[in-house]
């Protein structure tokens, strides 16, 4: 399953990274639709902000496309969210995907693993203490706007 969404994420990245000229007025008036929808994320009753990850994004002909470092050097100097141990975390994107996935990273030993997002966009935290870097990876069918793409966002927790 991995393998297929990373391709498909390539084949976006490659496919979908041309550009129409555009006067400067008129890419200013629709440079919004450029940028993927925000995800936040919250736990127990507080909602925190993602990172920007790598994402390639579709407004009719035009498209832009950023690649940006690993998840674990986006968040290098970020704080860890602290949670405790096998609790839930609910995912906010601003506009629901047609498909998600999630990897988290154990900082210590590098090990990374896809883990499962409920129908109400919640995964449980691991029973293990230690950092995690979460990479969330969303792809999107086309709105109303004529919008559509995939975006990846990143946040660290910290297992207690």
């Amino acid at each position: 399953m991995n393998k297929i969404l990373y391709s498909l994420f390539l084949l976006f990245m490659v496919a979908g990274c041309s550009s129409v000229q555009q006067t400067e007025s008129s890419s200013q008036a629709s440079s919004y639709h450029f940028l993927p929808p925000t995800v936040h994320f919250k736990v127990a009753d507080t909602t925190y902000s993602t990172e920007q990850g790598s994402y390639c994004w579709r407004d009719g002909n035009s498209a832009e496309c950023l690649s940006l470092s690993s998840p674990a050097e986006i968040v290098e100097y970020k704080e860890p969210i602290e949670v405790s141990a096998n609790k839930s975390i609910t995912l906010l994107p601003e506009r629901q995907p047609a498909q998600q996935t999630l990897n988290m990273t154990n900082t210590e030993d590098n090990i990374s693993e896809e883990i499962e997002i409920n129908k109400d966009n919640r995964f449980k935290t691991p029973k293990t203490k230690g950092v995690y870097v979460i990479e969330y990876y969303a792809v999107w069918e086309k709105d109303d706007k004529g919008t559509s793409g995939d975006s990846s966002y990143v946040f660290k927790i910290e297992v207690k």
